[in-house]
C-alpha cells in the first residue's frame, strides 16, 4: 500500500505560492492604475472645453491703428481715435494688457503720450486691450516754429515741406482739445503722422499777449522783444508773442528803456514803461530880427511866427527866410544858449554883389558875443525905422516916419562910434552893425535911422544927421527901457 502523505504537503505549498504571487500582482496593478493619466474620455472632454474658450476669444479679437486722445483714469483705459475713419472710442486696461514702445519693449501705460499713434489689439466683447504698441512707422516732428495751415484745404506746411491732414486732425495743448483756428503763428508745435499725412498736432509752446502802458516818450521809435520781434512803436500797442521770458527794449532817438517779462500761454502781460521818462528837452529863447519887414520864416521846414521869442530845443535846426523880390536866406541854427538873437538881412533879387545873410548875438546870462551864424527863437523883428525916434543931437523928440531919408555914399576913412546903450544890437537903416559899443566906417551920410534891440527891453529907433565933414562921429543914446 502506497504512502500518499508527502504528496498532500506539496500541493499545499504550491497553493500558497500562487496566492502570494497573485497578491503582489494585484498591488502592482493598483499602483500602476494610480499613476496612469485620466481616461481618454475625460481628457477629450477637458480639451474640447479649453479649445472652445480660446477659439471664442480669437474670434472676438480686433485690431486698429489709432491716436491716443486721452487717458481714462477711472476705468482705467485710453480714449482713442481711429486714423482710418476718425471715429472716437475707448478701451480699458486689464492686468493681462501688454503695453509696448515702438521697439517692442514692455513699458508702463503712464509713459504713453497724448497724440501718439498706436497699433492696438483688443477684445471686441469686453473692449479690453490685449496688446498696445506704439506704431513704429509713425514719425514725430518736434520744435516746429516755421509753419502755416492752408491756403489749400487740408494742407499744412512745415518749413518748405507740404503735408496734408484729415478732417479729424487731433490738436491739443496739455490734454486740452483745440482747433487750428486756436493756434497763432508764434506757437511752437510738434506733429505726429505717417508718410505725408499729419494725424495729431501738439502745442509745445503757446502764445500770450503783451500790452504796453505809459510809453508815450517812445512813440514813433522801435521796440525789440528778445530776438523774436522788432516792431515800430504805435499807440494802443499790443503784441501776440510765444510764451517764454523776454527782455523788452524800447528806443527812440537814443533814449532807451528795458524791462524783463514772462509771457504765459493764453494770458495778457502788461508792460509798464512809465519808469522811463525822457528828460524835458533843454531849450533856448531865440529872437529873430529880419530885414526888411514882412518876410516869412521857416524853422525845420515849419512856418513860424517870430514876433515874440521862440523856444527851440538845443541842437541844430534848419532855417529859411523868404520874401518876394528878395533872395532867400537858408542856414543852420545851432542852439546851445539860454538866449540868442538872430539878425537876418535879405538882399534884393537884382543885387548881384551881395547875398542874403545872417548874424547872431548869443546871450548866456552876463556874457554876450557876436558870431556869423543863423538863429532861431525869435524875440522881435522890430526894425521899424520911423516910430518914436529921438535925436541925440539935441534930445528933442522926432516922430517922423520917413524911412526914405536923404543919404549919400562916401569912401571916407572916418568912423561912426556908437558907445551906448551897452549890449544892444545896432541897426543902421535896417542893416545890422553889431553890438554896442560898436564902430563902422562912415560910408553913409545924411539922415540915418539907428535902431537898438535888446532882449527884455523895448526897441528904440533914433534919427541922426551925419555929415561928410572928414571927422569921426561919436554917438551916445539913452539906456533902453525894460519891457513890461
Amino acid at each position: 500500500m502506497e504512502d500518499k502523505r508527502p504528496i498532500k504537503r506539496k500541493q499545499k505549498s504550491n497553493s500558497f505560492i500562487f496566492l502570494l504571487f497573485g497578491g503582489f500582482l494585484l498591488i502592482m496593478i493598483v499602483s500602476l492604475a494610480a499613476l496612469l493619466p485620466k481616461s481618454s474620455d475625460e481628457n477629450s472632454s477637458y480639451d474640447n472645453g479649453q479649445k472652445t474658450t480660446e477659439d471664442t476669444r480669437m474670434e472676438n479679437k480686433k485690431e486698429v491703428t489709432a491716436i491716443i486722445t486721452g487717458r481714462d483714469d477711472m476705468m482705467p483705459g485710453f480714449y482713442l481715435r481711429n486714423i482710418n475713419d476718425g471715429q472716437d472710442f475707448s478701451l480699458t486696461l486689464t492686468e493681462g494688457s501688454v503695453i509696448m514702445d515702438k521697439y517692442g519693449k514692455n513699458v508702463m501705460a503712464d509713459s504713453l503720450k497724448i497724440g501718439d499713434l498706436a497699433e492696438i489689439s483688443y477684445d471686441g466683447d469686453s473692449n479690453s486691450i490685449v496688446e498696445l504698441k506704439l506704431w513704429d512707422k509713425a514719425w514725430r516732428y518736434e520744435g516746429i516754429q516755421n509753419w502755416s495751415a492752408g491756403p489749400g484745404e487740408g494742407s499744412f506746411t512745415i518749413a518748405d515741406r507740404l503735408y496734408q491732414y484729415p478732417d479729424y486732425l487731433f490738436v491739443t495743448r496739455e490734454g486740452k482739445k483745440l482747433t487750428l483756428n486756436d493756434l497763432d503763428k508764434s506757437d511752437e508745435l510738434m506733429a505726429i503722422g505717417y508718410e505725408k499725412t499729419i494725424y495729431s498736432i501738439l502745442v509745445t509752446k503757446g502764445h500770450g499777449t503783451l500790452r504796453f502802458k505809459d510809453y508815450g516818450d517812445f512813440l514813433g521809435g522801435t521796440v525789440y522783444i528778445g530776438k523774436r520781434e522788432v516792431l515800430p512803436i504805435i499807440e494802443d500797442m499790443t503784441v501776440t508773442i510765444r510764451e517764454g521770458d523776454y527782455d523788452i527794449t524800447m528806443e527812440k532817438d537814443g533814449f532807451t528803456g528795458t524791462k524783463s517779462v514772462s509771457v504765459l500761454p493764453g494770458k495778457e502781460t502788461e508792460v509798464n514803461m512809465g519808469e522811463f521818462k525822457k528828460p524835458a528837452p533843454q531849450t533856448g529863447k531865440v529872437t529873430f530880427h529880419i530885414s526888411p519887414l514882412g518876410a516869412q520864416l521857416y524853422v525845420d521846414d515849419l512856418l513860424v511866427s517870430y514876433d515874440i521869442p521862440i523856444d527851440i530845443e538845443y541842437g541844430d535846426h534848419s532855417i529859411k527866410a523868404t520874401l518876394g523880390g528878395y533872395k532867400d536866406y537858408t542856414g543852420t541854427l545851432k542852439v546851445k544858449e539860454e538866449e540868442k538873437d538872430i539878425f537876418i538881412k535879405l538882399v534884393e533879387t537884382d543885387n548881384t554883389k551881395e547875398e542874403s545873410s545872417a548874424q547872431e548875438n548869443s546871450q548866456t546870462g552876463s556874457g554876450k558875443d557876436g558870431t556869423n551864424n543863423s538863429g532861431t527863437n525869435s524875440n522881435s523883428n522890430n526894425n521899424n525905422t520911423g516910430s518914436n525916434s529921438n535925436s541925440t543931437g539935441n534930445g528933442s523928440s522926432d516922430n517922423s516916419t520917413d524911412n526914405g531919408s536923404n543919404t549919400s555914399q562916401t569912401s571916407s576913412k572916418n568912423y561912426i562910434y556908437i558907445q551906448s546903450p551897452d549890449g544892444a544890437s545896432v541897426y543902421v537903416n535896417g542893416e545890422f552893425k553889431g553890438i554896442a559899443p560898436v564902430s563902422f566906417p562912415k560910408t553913409t551920410t545924411g539922415q540915418l535911422y539907428i535902431t537898438f534891440i535888446q532882449s527884455g527891453y523895448d526897441t528904440k529907433t533914433y534919427t541922426v544927421e551925419v555929415k561928410n565933414d572928414g571927422e569921426d562921429d561919436k554917438l551916445n543914446f539913452p539906456a533902453l527901457e525894460a519891457s513890461d
